[in-house]
């Protein structure tokens, strides 16, 4: 009887492989290979990988198309930038912004000047608008909400239905510069509203803005994925105390949402490069100074 109990014993042990036999054994597996897609950036993500960019509010040509193509972003005047040059920088990798005024209406554009209520611009004490003769525009009233619906409406019309990567609003420094007190401050909480609603309605679109350090430092700061500082020269702005305080300022808003900041020179182009490397900010060279109808 023991013996055909080791006789059993022996002939299990030669049937079963050892597990690490079977580990060793190639399987057969009906899974089919993993596919691994390629990482879709954020929109963060690609400004903050921006190189070259370019700000040019006229029309396109194949020249400047060919130009558009060659730069990682550039602001464009939609009303004035044909579609087909859009289309096609897109399609090489370009990001394209779409320039919105924001505090300011201008008078050349007259279709959507006619929109405007009189609410929707700034008066003063006397209760007369503010002429901008450099611009041949009026100073506007971010407080209104007709002017806000306004500008939704163009933003559709004009960035989100042409499929454009995002809304730049120029003039935004004018809350900065122009109004005090209570009054800006309605101006800023228009502004944050006006975001708040691109980002609802547009599914998110980016938003970029001209100047206006301290709206976007003190409101703006969470919906703005750029931020542009014009005249951004070297000799005027490196041993200013306010600028260089609205340096480190930027710094941290850009740590805190990931905003990034573009500098734009028209003066000093070697030392002005140079500061705005220090500091991580993107750097473009306008020599035209504030001409964006040349680039």
């Amino acid at each position: 009887m023991f013996n055909k109990v080791l006789l059993t014993l022996s002939m299990l042990l030669v049937a079963e492989p050892s597990l690490s036999a079977l580990a060793d054994t190639p399987q057969a597996s009906t899974d089919q290979p993993a596919v691994v897609s390629p990482k879709t950036l954020t929109i963060g993500e690609k400004l903050k990988n921006v190189k070259t960019y370019q700000y040019y509010l006229s029309s396109g040509n194949a020249s400047i198309g060919e130009k558009m193509k060659k730069v990682d972003l550039v602001i464009v005047e939609p009303v004035e930038m044909q579609d087909q040059y859009i289309k096609e920088a897109q399609k090489n990798g370009t990001l394209v912004y779409g320039y919105i005024n924001a505090m300011e209406a201008d008078k050349w554009n007259k279709d959507l000047f006619k929109q405007f209520k009189e609410e929707d611009f700034y008066h003063d004490k006397n209760g007369q608008r503010k002429y901008i003769a450099k611009w041949d525009a009026y100073l506007m009233n971010m407080d209104s909400k007709h002017y806000q619906e306004v500008l939704l409406k163009e933003i559709k019309k004009r960035v989100v239905d042409r499929k454009l990567d995002g809304v730049f609003f120029d003039t935004v420094g004018d809350i900065d510069d122009e109004y005090s007190g209570s009054a800006q401050q309605k101006q800023r909480e228009g502004m944050v509203n006006l975001m708040k609603q691109v980002k609802k309605q547009y599914n998110g679109l980016s938003i970029a803005q001209n100047w206006g350090f301290e709206t976007l430092e003190k409101y703006t700061g969470p919906y703005v994925d750029f931020i542009m500082w014009e005249d951004f020269n070297y000799s005027e702005i490196a041993h200013d105390d306010w600028s260089l305080e609205h340096m480190e300022k930027l710094k941290k808003v850009r740590a805190q949402y990931g905003t990034q900041i573009m500098a734009v020179s028209f003066k000093d182009k070697t030392q002005s490069e140079q500061l705005a490397k220090k500091h991580g900010f993107k750097f473009l060279w306008h020599p035209a100074g504030s001409d964006y109808n040349k680039w």
